[in-house]
């Protein structure tokens, strides 16, 4: 019997969907767009200090790995919790967590490279941040 995605673990993840260096696309801003429309309306009544599109994709004319990277910064007094099932209320997958972090998946399939993650992550203790990444 396969192994269900959420079931993996990254390492197979990634062995599944291996990850390399494409040539800049003009797509990716588009993609962050809408990605960050998505975001503002799953995130709707939570306070989000602010999404900024970031990572190798969000750099004009380099080279990228072909994932649209997003930061949500959310402050501490948020419920990291009530983000994080509001995330999962809308098809994202709990992935793993840590002390200030919840890592989800969104968009896996067993057939197709449409990879999307959100984590959220505090290395500032006044912020609580979130990155989203998607494979396009």
């Amino acid at each position: 019997m396969e192994k269900e995605l959420s079931e993996m673990t990254l390492e197979e993840l990634w062995e599944l969907f291996p990850i390399f260096l494409v040539e800049h696309d003009e797509k990716w801003t588009e993609y962050y767009k809408d990605i960050e429309v998505f975001l503002q309306k799953v995130l709707n009544g939570y306070a989000v200090d602010r999404i900024s599109h970031i990572g190798s994709t969000a750099i004009h004319g380099i080279c990228a790995k072909n994932i649209v990277d997003v930061l949500i910064e959310i402050p501490n007094k948020t419920g990291m919790e009530e983000v994080a099932q509001a995330m999962e209320k809308n098809g994202f997958l709990r992935m793993s967590a840590g002390d200030h972090r919840i890592s989800f998946n969104k968009g896996y399939t067993k057939k197709d490279l449409q990879i999307r993650y959100i984590m959220f992550t505090s290395d500032i203790p006044e912020i609580m941040m979130s990155c989203f990444s998607g494979i396009i």
